[in-house]
């Protein structure tokens, strides 16, 4: 049964709702007995403290009121801490860890194979292909992490290109993007910098045990009075006991972590065998991990406050409570029922070397075989793979490297009408380099002759060289690509489709603030006018006549509800593109309802041309709506 990543999706919304409510709860557990202990510890200090309290029946009101203000701005400010350092997104949580980004390009056998599956599931799941970083560790582990698709990206560590071969890895990366799909990466995200404020109590209350022993130490070598005495003593007890308060807080955190985290992995793991059509690779990757000494182990100092995002338990548990992953024998037990509960001799590291560079050579080689013959069958394999071997190797080598990426983006853009071709290419001359004038010209008779489709998903291979340039780079990239858009005055799907990406996913490397972090809008009244507006320019763009532009109209109208006689409003790509932060901003069932209303309006004659089934990648991709594409 196939995934509803819409409601994956909301599900992890609401996860998330719940982890707040039990940070809130745990919050005000923390502040009632932080004021007691604050109580005690200084009501030891001061017996006329005691006294006078006693005499009023109650703790004064100040001192609660400071207490619970010091608490509140210590929990607040090591949360919002660590959310100001996550706010750049995936690549953050990936450098914690020590990961180091993959280039593109690279031509190392076995990263090679892992950026062609990556690229392979970016296509299957119409998502950007995510950045990819590489992880020193010998444990069998990946994750993925990032508010959206536009910031993600994917870790592997050197374990498991060293020891998976490549069905086994596909299974592992198509179980990250099913993270991203699910909606998890922003909950995961959310819950780091929610069981940090909760931690560094227990932080400061380290600090001042440390702090009050000293002072005793002081104030016994000097034979100090009692009062001082006391005063060292209170500290004492006040650190141990934010110490144990802290760490208490942070230990019920970890089982609410594990418990939402085990849930979300099972899922991963069917959503895995839903991209590959292909079980046995992500149960292999399982059994590989099961046999290896190396397990799924990570050594880095931050593998714990990340443990929930792994593929597998990135630390080792003193109890099983607070795993965040299930038991690797469920696991595999349900992806292969009939498994007899023996496992595979782990690889040697030389072997899977020489198995990567067969892979890459093959991969090559049929890419290169398909793009010469113009063949339109399908091979073998799971449907991204048969996505890019669709596509011409030479261009698809070209999206990989960063200096190519440029003019390979600015070739698809280049109009088939002379003036304006002209044009276009006096334009890059002019506000950039005869020597990129020299790239695009070479790139025009290799890009020419592609369906829209294919340059789509050249556009989305091409993102990770993109974000790899410097800022002053892109800023001069993207006004050059909009020049040459705004060119022949007239905005079209393709066009819109590849500013868009480059605006809002190429641009959140440089510009985090544009990342859609948060929801905005769950009622469909919040965000009618734009959705209308879709649906008409939907309408319109994909039929000439203007009876079966009504038709169309009317059933996007049906799906949503809506009176089906009330008057097509005139649309198109350039208010779209107005409209799209708040449609991105709607909540995964708004999505859901909205993205029916599309799929009505799109198919309301049942038949869906070339030029619809682009619209329907280009507007997915672009609003963020699941939507698995078919093979070409």
């Amino acid at each position: 049964m196939a995934t509803n990543f819409f409601s994956q999706q909301d599900l992890a919304r609401r996860n998330t709702r719940i982890l707040v409510g039990l940070f809130a709860i745990a919050v005000l557990v923390l502040l009632t007995l932080t004021n007691i202990l604050v109580a005690i510890a200084f009501g030891f200090a001061d017996s006329q403290a005691i006294q006078t309290g006693l005499q009023q029946g109650l703790v004064k009101l100040d001192l609660i009121l400071w207490t619970s203000l010091v608490v509140l701005t210590t929990i607040g400010g090591a949360m919002l801490f660590k959310w100001q350092q996550l706010r750049q997104g995936g690549k953050v949580v990936a450098e914690s860890l020590g990961g180091v980004r993959l280039s593109p390009d690279s031509a190392d056998p076995r990263h090679r194979q892992l950026l062609n599956v990556v690229d392979e599931m970016a296509l299957a799941a119409n998502l950007p292909a995510p950045a990819v970083y590489i992880l020193p560790e010998r444990g069998i582990n990946a994750f993925a992490a990032g508010y959206s698709p536009a910031d993600a990206v994917v870790g592997v560590t050197e374990g498991c290109l060293e020891q998976l071969n490549r069905d086994e890895l596909q299974g592992v990366i198509a179980h990250e993007f099913s993270h991203i799909l699910n909606g998890d990466m922003r909950m995961n995200i959310k819950m780091i910098a929610v069981l940090n404020g909760i931690l560094f109590v227990g932080h400061i209350g380290y600090l001042l045990l440390r702090g009050g022993r000293g002072s005793a130490i002081m104030v016994s070598s000097r034979r100090s009075n009692n009062k001082g005495g006391g005063g060292a003593a209170a500290i004492l007890l006040l650190g141990l006991g934010l110490t144990i308060l802290g760490y208490l807080g942070a230990f019920f955190g970890n089982l609410i972590k594990a418990g939402v985290s085990r849930q979300r992995e099972y899922l991963a793991d069917a959503s895995a065998v839903q991209f590959t059509r292909n079980p046995e690779g992500i149960a292999g990757a399982l059994k590989q991990i099961a046999a290896s000494s190396r397990g799924t182990k990570l050594k880095h100092p931050n593998a714990d406050e990340n443990s929930h995002l792994f593929f597998g338990e990135g630390i080792s548990r003193w109890a099983s409570i607070f795993a965040t992953h299930p038991p690797l024998n469920d696991r595999i037990k349900r992806l292969d029922p009939r498994w007899n509960g023996r496992l595979p001799e782990a690889r040697t590291s030389a072997a899977n070397l020489t198995a990567a560079e067969q892979n890459t050579s093959d991969a090559e080689e049929s890419t290169a075989t398909q793009s010469s013959a113009s063949q339109t069958t399908s091979r073998p394999g799971s449907a991204g793979e048969r996505l890019l071997a669709a596509l011409p190797m030479l261009l698809v080598q070209s999206a990989h490297q960063p200096m190519q990426a440029e003019p390979l983006l600015l070739a698809m853009l280049i109009s088939e009408h002379d003036e304006h071709r002209q044009q276009q290419l006096t334009l890059i001359r002019e506000q950039s380099s005869v020597a990129l004038l020299q790239d695009v010209d070479r790139m025009l008779s290799q890009v020419e002759h592609l369906s829209d489709r294919q340059k789509l998903m050249l556009a989305q291979l091409s993102i990770p060289s993109l974000k790899t340039l410097t800022p002053v780079r892109f800023e001069r990239f993207e006004q050059l690509l909009l020049a040459l858009i705004q060119a022949d005055g007239q905005l079209d799907l393709l066009e819109w489709a590849i500013a868009q990406l480059v605006d809002h996913v190429v641009a959140s490397e440089f510009r985090s603030s544009d990342v859609q972090r948060k929801t905005s809008a769950t009622e469909f009244k919040t965000i009618r006018e734009p959705g209308l507006q879709l649906l008409s320019l939907i309408a319109t763009a994909t039929h000439q006549d203007q009876q079966r532009q009504l038709q169309s109209w009317q059933a996007g109208l049906a799906a949503l509800k809506l009176p089906t006689e009330q008057a097509k409003p005139e649309s198109d790509y350039q208010q779209l593109q107005q409209h799209l932060p708040i449609l991105m901003a709607a909540s995964p069932k708004l999505k859901e309802t909205l993205w029916q209303a599309i799929l009505a309006t799109s198919q309301a004659d049942e038949v869906v041309s070339d030029q619809q089934q682009v619209q329907l990648l280009a507007l997915s991709l672009l609003l963020e709506i699941p939507y698995q594409a078919e093979a070409m």
